[in-house]
């Protein structure tokens, strides 16, 4: 259990464990999938591949695990700060509707965007590149574990911010 201090800003490593987690799952999902293939293509020499690549089913992952990641982020954080004497009272009556869901589009969209970015650039200077269905595995089970540690990590950092902005504006 987490133990909340006075406006601490979460560190990366209290988000190592769901991460691990996020992409121990994603990677098996992926091995089960793949398993059948003889070499899977990490990237295609085009934008519009014919067939299924890894980092094309990696962009999906990202786009999902960081929306719910996040989700699950700030209610797992408030709660924890529901429960701690010492938590800010902003944090503790934080909406979910309008600050949960809004911190989960703007991460999202963030992480996706920057993510494509990354992988387009990657298909146009490495080009066609055959692995096998374990290393496909193994690297869209890291994509993941990236993706939920900067989702969880960001969500805790924006919900302190937002409490100490609002503290600054009320001062």
């Amino acid at each position: 259990m987490e133990k909340m201090t006075p406006l601490k800003q979460p560190r990366i490593r209290e988000s190592l464990l769901g991460a691990v987690i996020a992409g121990a799952v994603n990677g098996i999902i992926a091995w089960i999938a793949l398993k059948g293939e003889v070499r899977v293509p990490l990237s295609m020499d085009s934008i519009g591949s014919p067939g299924i690549t890894a980092l094309g089913n990696a962009a999906t992952v990202v786009f999902s695990l960081t929306f719910i990641n996040t989700c699950i982020s700030f209610l797992i954080y408030r709660r924890i700060a529901r429960k701690a004497v010492e938590a800010p009272p902003e944090l503790r009556s934080m909406p979910f509707l309008s600050v949960g869901l809004g911190l989960a589009a703007s991460n999202t969209i963030l992480q996706f965007g920057g993510f494509v970015a990354a992988a387009v650039l990657w298909q146009r200077l490495m080009g066609t590149i055959m692995v096998s269905p374990f290393i496909a595995a193994i690297i869209l089970g890291m994509i993941a574990m990236v993706a939920a540690a900067l989702a969880d990590l960001r969500t805790k950092r924006e919900m302190m911010d937002k409490v100490l902005r609002s503290r600054a504006f009320a001062a």
